[in-house]
């Protein structure tokens, strides 16, 4: 026993493995100035967007995420109080509501349509990260945060958008808190599942072989 003690005091404590931080340092914030951010009026009148009722809008969305119960606990009544916010309107393909690397003051959610969402890289490739459908936020990372769009965002067929500018959001804070929380929840709730969906991908493409 004594042998076999003094051995295992004498063994060198095992390496650690090597971890791989690249991944980790990439997804840092950047340090340079953010962009400033553009608004959606000016997008709206640059893409010749055809505006859409707030109410109508505010309906679809309730409909689309009626599963939430956040939002299902307002009722009927979060339509109207949704109108009071929300920016409706409807874009033909082809067209990139939100831009790669500008700054971001509103998001969408996506009522009607496909939409592609595309990363170009600095090798002049491109990349599509997802195709959004029906329910689906759009660029509410940068909204919530301030930093730059990752992303473009470009529809595929004719689309119809609910649009909740910086603006908007913090009156609704100030006036509405209950519905603002709801709102937030459901936001908050869509944003974890994509990115667990996208913390399932990388570590299927990061599991050693």
């Amino acid at each position: 026993m004594k042998t076999l003690l003094s051995r295992l005091r004498g063994r060198r404590a095992p390496e650690p493995a090597a971890v791989d931080s690249t991944l980790a340092t990439s997804l840092l914030p950047p340090e340079d100035v953010p962009a400033p951010p553009v608004i959606w009026s000016d997008r709206a009148a640059a893409l010749k967007a055809q505006p859409v009722p707030a109410a109508e809008a505010a309906s679809q969305l309730v409909r689309l995420w009626r599963g939430d119960a956040a939002l299902a606990a307002i009722g009927d009544a979060a339509v109207p109080r949704l109108a009071t916010v929300l920016q409706g309107a409807a874009l033909a393909a082809g067209l990139t509501p939100i831009q790669q690397d500008e700054g971001g003051d509103f998001l969408i959610v996506l009522l009607e349509g496909r939409v592609a969402m595309e990363r170009q890289h600095t090798g002049g490739g491109v990349s599509r990260l997802y195709e959004a459908r029906a329910g689906d936020l759009l660029g509410e990372m940068a909204l919530l945060d301030g930093g730059p769009r990752f992303c473009a965002c470009r529809t595929l067929t004719p689309c119809t958008l609910a649009v909740l500018d910086s603006m908007a959001l913090q009156r609704l804070m100030a006036d509405d808190a209950a519905l603002a929380a709801a709102l937030l929840a459901s936001i908050s709730r869509r944003l974890s599942l994509r990115l667990r969906q996208t913390g399932a991908r990388l570590s299927a493409l990061l599991a050693p072989q």
